[in-house]
């Protein structure tokens, strides 16, 4: 079974519903598992035997969220386990989206991933938006089974 981790960091609860939504597409995916998680109730050294990843956070200063940064930094210490595993980025809020995003994409690049472009979305989702994060789902189950196979 594919198992797909969700990490994200929401004071509004804006970001939660996009990781729902991506959540959503990956289960499209025949054979896949999603996990859904805050980044801080995450242990790094379990998370990382996913076999895929999404990484997510509202855009303060146009950077990613204390949180997920203290996140990721762990998954740096247990990288060992990342190296050629799909993940994605995606960020919400009112301004600065696409730079926090690119912020994750920078940080997740340090572990050779199967980098697949991710979302930056505003505070009012649109149905649009919404169908882009059950793609950004689905594109990252697809991409598993393509490096699993």
């Amino acid at each position: 079974m594919t198992k797909i981790l969700i990490a994200y960091y929401s004071k509004t609860g804006n970001t939660a519903k996009i990781a729902n939504l991506i959540s959503e597409g990956a289960k499209r995916v025949h054979g896949v598992t999603v996990e859904t998680k805050k980044a801080e109730d995450i242990d790094a050294k379990e998370a990382v035997k996913a076999d895929g990843f999404a990484f997510g956070s509202p855009a303060y200063f146009s950077i990613m969220a204390g949180p997920l940064l203290t996140l990721l930094t762990e998954f740096y210490f247990n990288r060992e386990g990342l190296a050629g595993k799909p993940m994605a980025a995606f960020a919400t809020g009112v301004g600065g989206q696409t730079k926090a995003t690119e912020s994750i994409e920078s940080i997740l690049k340090a572990f050779n991933p199967k980098l697949i472009p991710g979302l930056a979305i505003g505070k009012d989702v649109s149905d649009t938006e919404r169908e882009q994060a059950r793609k950004l789902g689905e594109k990252l189950a697809k991409a598993i089974a393509q490096v699993k196979a």
